[in-house]
């Protein structure tokens, strides 16, 4: 079902003119907050300025909002230059809406502004100041968007046509103040969209690995030499065995040879270790270049194209280096992962269950329903469980980039997972079947903690089973890789940070003292 489009954006930016015309394109409802408002107070928006103060018009634009978010005939919706300024509101409209951001000058806004009869904030001596002050103050918010459009010296058609095609994508936001960026989630022509992301940059680099070069790194390569002819490409060796700084090193060599400079972006084309790994190389080399992620595996498209976590693994501390380093943009082409491996394609499948635990209770129940279509790769039912699981994600990493908060919820099953990871030599285990028992373990705690439901981890384990994937570790695995609980992140001094499900929907992170967890972990009395 499609979702609205909210066209927003400074004052005089066209953003009705364009609305108008991208909802004709779309054959959708268009509405005017401004003349909503107006209809509904029977005043102009100047008038109920006046009278009532900006905050009350606030109130009622907010209201309006909602009505037409709530609208079940997904409408294009122009809203008011300073509707989606409270960052709680504009992370609700991105994740229920697309958002496009249309932009001016400071001087092409109080020209047409004055056309059209003044603004009025706008009404002062000196209103071109005022003009850049607002914007000034309101450019953190307009960063955040699904995309952001110049409209100087463009004709309205050419913008209605980008906007509505924007639409059609229906690009899920991960909203980072100017970080920003979208993920797009499709079927077919995934390298041409990737590649059409790193426009603009002086140069560019396709980081993928030999397996992936073998099927799509001719392909990838001649789509980012449309749009940089002199782009090169390094091919990594495969595996988590092999998720090292050498990796990243070598990237950095071909970086210098193929003169990539600051303003420069590599195109990651990979599973996981490419993306993790790919993106760590940007982060680090000359202090920060751009990338974008193509990712080619299921689980690259649900866990590590997105939210800008990159690193190495250090040893037996999995991602024991690495930073934080936001792609440019995502693109999910399903249709690549249709080539992935059976056990890899399975093994990404524990992720999607986790992904549902946290934030999607109905996408807990779609697998359910539907384990032996997913298991077939039904593509449909791909690109929703893609879709759905890439939105939780975003919506947890707008409010917790960081991983200061909230964000350490989708760590859920990864504690014990990572250590059987580690234990196995990152070779007995994909990570996606680590994390598979590491959610079992993480219920089974939880359960004893009095905070998980027995239904609960009873539902979850006949849930991975019917996808395939493995419930039960050996105790004596379980014993060995508690021992390696102290490497996790997440630990502060001998307490680390455990999460829990109290139902779907419901977890949250519990501090336990490392040598309890550990004995609750192996199975020994605490």
């Amino acid at each position: 079902m499609a979702r609205p489009l909210i066209v927003d954006g400074f004052m005089a930016t066209g953003k009705s003119t364009v609305g108008r015309a991208a909802a004709a394109r779309l054959g959708r409802p268009f509405v005017d907050l401004d003349a909503q408002i107006e209809a509904g107070a029977g005043a102009r928006v100047s008038e109920i300025f006046r009278a009532a103060g900006e905050a009350e018009f606030r109130r009622r634009e907010a209201e309006e909002l909602e009505r037409a978010l709530a609208r079940s005939d997904a409408p294009v919706i122009a809203v008011g230059g300073g509707a989606l300024l409270e960052r709680a509101r504009r992370l609700d409209a991105l994740d229920r809406a697309t958002v496009v951001v249309l932009e001016a000058t400071p001087e092409e806004s109080v020209r047409r502004a004055e056309a059209q009869g003044g603004r009025p904030l706008l009404a002062v001596e000196r209103p071109l100041e005022r003009a850049r002050a607002l914007l000034a103050e309101r450019a953190p918010a307009y960063r955040e968007a699904h995309a952001r459009l110049t409209t100087d010296g463009r004709a309205v058609d050419e913008l209605a046509s980008v906007v509505a095609d924007l639409a059609r994508r229906e690009p899920i936001a991960v909203a980072v103040g100017a970080r920003s960026y979208a993920v797009e989630v499709t079927r077919g022509g995934g390298l041409e969209r990737a590649a059409a992301l790193t426009r603009g940059a002086s140069a560019a680099l396709l980081v993928t690995d030999a397996q992936v070069a073998a099927l799509y790194g001719a392909a990838g390569l001649e789509a980012l030499r449309a749009h940089h002819p002199s782009a090169r490409s390094v091919a990594l060796e495969p595996g988590e065995v092999n998720k090292r700084i050498a990796a990243v090193e070598g990237i950095w060599r071909a970086a210098f040879d193929v003169g990539l400079d600051r303003g420069s972006v590599v195109l990651a084309l990979g599973g996981g270790v490419t993306t993790d790994v790919a993106g760590f190389a940007a982060a680090t080399f000359m202090r920060g270049v751009g990338w974008v992620a193509a990712p080619t595996t299921l689980l690259a498209m649900v866990d590590a194209s997105v939210g800008g976590k990159t690193g190495v693994d250090l040893g037996d501390a999995k991602n024991g280096v690495g930073a934080f380093w936001q792609p440019r943009g995502v693109v999910c082409d399903v249709a690549l992962a249709g080539s992935e491996p059976a056990r890899g394609f399975t093994s990404a499948l524990a992720e999607v269950v986790k992904t549902a635990i946290i934030g999607d209770p109905a996408l807990f129940e779609l697998l359910e329903t539907h384990a032996r279509e997913v298991r077939a790769r039904d593509e449909t039912l791909i690109e929703e469980l893609v879709r759905r699981s890439v939105r939780v994600k975003a919506r947890i990493v707008s409010r917790d980039e960081r991983e200061d908060g909230e964000r350490v919820l989708l760590n859920l099953g990864h504690t014990v997972g990572h250590a059987l990871e580690a234990h196995g030599d990152y070779s007995r285990y994909t990570h996606g079947e680590a994390v598979a028992l590491g959610l079992v373990a993480a219920l089974v705690l939880g359960e004893r903690l009095g905070e998980t439901p027995r239904e609960l981890r009873e539902r979850t384990t006949r849930l991975l089973g019917a996808l395939g994937l493995p419930c039960a570790a050996e105790p004596g695995e379980l014993r060995q890789a508690a021992a390696l609980l102290a490497r996790d992140k997440k630990r502060a001094g001998a307490r680390l940070r455990f999460v829990v499900a109290r139902a779907l929907g419901e977890t949250r992170a519990v501090e336990l003292e490392l040598g309890r967890l550990a004995e609750m972990v192996s199975g020994e009395p605490g």
